[in-house]
């Protein structure tokens, strides 16, 4: 007689213990998809230009701060941020502001700041590759044309929405608006923020001619100030990563 095979059974299914999994990107404190992050630099002072509550919620750039991030503060050279000379730079800048929309005087204003910071520029490795190579051109750049024209252009398109650029807040953990908009001059210095900075990444992505008004005159402009318009904002302390060239 055969003898019988021991029956097989079927094998039990084990389950394992998986962990907690991965934390979000909110929870981990790295930054959501298409966020834009900002940092601080150690030893520096506020822009007046950068909203209050953003400054106060960015933590210090260091060597782990990715090169993506906006890098805010002015003032850091010398001892507890000590800079007599970036300090009158942006007293001399805040100034010309003021005055640049003023069609009689307001360009005039600009270009003297202008200058004055370009030769700032030239003395600190931060700011010397910003330095426009267009500096010496023959006809001088028209900021007042330019920011005039970009800042009625950008109230008509998108009305009740001053805020020109939105990154990051690590403790509200939302975007939240760069630029302080209770402050006329940095509303109408960064009227045309995404299209004269050419990042693609920040801003609202409003287009160069429709912020011109399809003005070629005003068009030709940003190509002329789109480098002494990056040079200030990053000598008032606002440093985007290095802009792309282009106008679309």
């Amino acid at each position: 007689m055969l003898a019988m095979a021991p029956a097989v059974g079927c094998a039990s299914t084990e389950y394992l213990q998986e962990g907690p999994g991965q934390p979000s990107e909110r929870a981990s404190g790295a930054l959501p998809p298409g966020a834009v992050g900002v940092c601080k630099e150690p030893f520096s002072k506020r822009p007046k230009i950068v909203n209050p509550e953003l400054w106060e919620h960015a933590k210090p750039c260091d060597s782990r701060t990715p090169t993506n991030y906006v890098r805010l503060g002015y003032a850091k050279e010398g001892s507890g941020g000590q800079d007599p000379e970036a300090e009158q730079l942006v007293e001399r800048a805040a100034t010309a502001l003021q005055a640049g929309p003023k069609p009689e005087e307001g360009n005039d204003g600009m270009l003297a700041a202008i200058r004055a910071v370009r030769i700032y520029g030239m003395k600190r490795d931060k700011l010397r590759n910003r330095v426009s190579r267009e500096a010496q051109l023959e006809h001088a750049c028209d900021f007042t044309y330019l920011l005039n024209t970009m800042s009625t252009a950008r109230s008509r398109l998108k009305p009740n929405q001053p805020c020109t650029a939105e990154v990051f807040d690590p403790v509200n953990r939302a975007e939240t608006c760069l630029f302080d908009t209770s402050s006329n001059e940095a509303l109408w210095m960064t009227s045309g923020w995404d299209c004269v900075t050419f990042t693609g990444a920040l801003g609202n992505e409003e287009s160069c001619h429709r912020l011109c008004g399809f003005d070629d005159y005003c068009t030709r402009q940003v190509y002329c100030a789109a480098g002494d318009l990056d040079l200030l904002l990053c000598t008032m302390g606002v440093c985007i990563p290095e802009p792309r060239a282009g106008v679309y």
